[in-house]
């Protein structure tokens, strides 16, 4: 078994551990941009990362907690935080004329590393301080404006339809999602529906993550699992509360145990693509080579 796919088995059987609990991780309240931070940098860390830490606030090694004169308290439990670096791979092939030449190949390895809240830390203070739109306090408002910015920017197809039903077509570029009027809440609302955009963001001419004629169970999954991050991400980033959004029944926990089990890769790569995808929708620079 390869690094990557040890790393990716320890990720997953953390949030298949938390989904048993009864905990469902991209149900946090809190904007995952901001809220979970390097101490070192102040930068914030991967949506991955941000579903994983539980506590909001600063992460910092032992060894940073030294560096700046303090010391992380007996006791302590650390966290793992993970990342992608680039491994140059040196091939030797043959060129058209079958003389040998050496190819490089550029390989992401996943690693990971070990930090604790600022909290556990004494001889230490907290530098940074979660980033506050001027938004927060029209987080409705600042919804609407942002969908209808990326709709209109797109070119989608938009329908507001008093149906029982939400969807994106792939081959009509619509998004169908029922009346504010129809849902039990505005965080459903706006959940369903930037649950539809985050789909609409996947077609080749956007992010390229599915082909408009793909009807394969499994990419579905994968496909929903993307979605169902970005719609949580971008409530969390607008202020929506989203922590009672989607359902937590039995049945909907059971579903994600099963398929993550099958595929120990789906939690990693979904939070990347949803990552992306939050991104595209806000109008944001993404790279798309990541």
């Amino acid at each position: 078994m390869t690094n990557n796919h040890k790393l990716y088995e320890q990720i997953t059987n953390e949030i298949i551990s938390r989904l048993q609990q009864g905990e469902i991780p991209w149900h946090k309240p809190w904007a995952c941009s901001s809220a979970f931070v390097s101490h070192a940098t102040g930068n914030p860390y991967s949506l991955l990362n941000c579903l994983l830490l539980e506590q909001p606030g600063e992460y910092v090694t032992y060894l940073q907690a030294q560096a700046e004169g303090g010391h992380v308290r007996k006791g302590a439990h650390s966290k793992h935080i993970y990342f992608w670096k680039p491994f140059t791979r040196k091939e030797i092939v043959r060129d058209m004329y079958g003389n040998e030449i050496i190819k490089e190949k550029i390989i992401p390895m996943l690693r990971t590393y070990c930090v604790f809240h600022i909290d556990d830390c004494e001889g230490i203070e907290a530098k940074y301080t979660a980033d506050k739109t001027s938004f927060d306090n029209k987080p409705e408002e600042r919804a609407e404006q942002v969908a209808n910015e990326y709709i209109n920017r797109e070119g989608l197809i938009f329908q507001n339809y008093d149906v029982d039903e939400a969807y994106f077509s792939p081959s009509r570029d619509l998004v169908q999602v029922p009346p504010l009027s129809s849902h039990k809440s505005s965080a459903n609302y706006y959940s369903t529906l930037f649950h539809e955009l985050t789909h609409s963001s996947g077609i080749p001419k956007r992010l390229n993550r599915f082909e408009i004629s793909d009807r394969d169970p499994s990419e579905y999954a994968k496909e929903e699992l993307v979605a169902e991050l970005g719609a949580a991400m971008m409530l969390a980033e607008l202020g929506i509360e989203n922590n009672k959004v989607l359902t937590n029944s039995a049945a909907y926990i059971q579903s994600w145990i099963k398929r993550l089990r099958d595929d120990p890769q789906m939690i990693v790569a979904a939070s990347s693509k949803a990552e992306k995808a939050v991104k595209f929708i806000l109008g944001e620079k993404i790279d798309t080579a990541a």
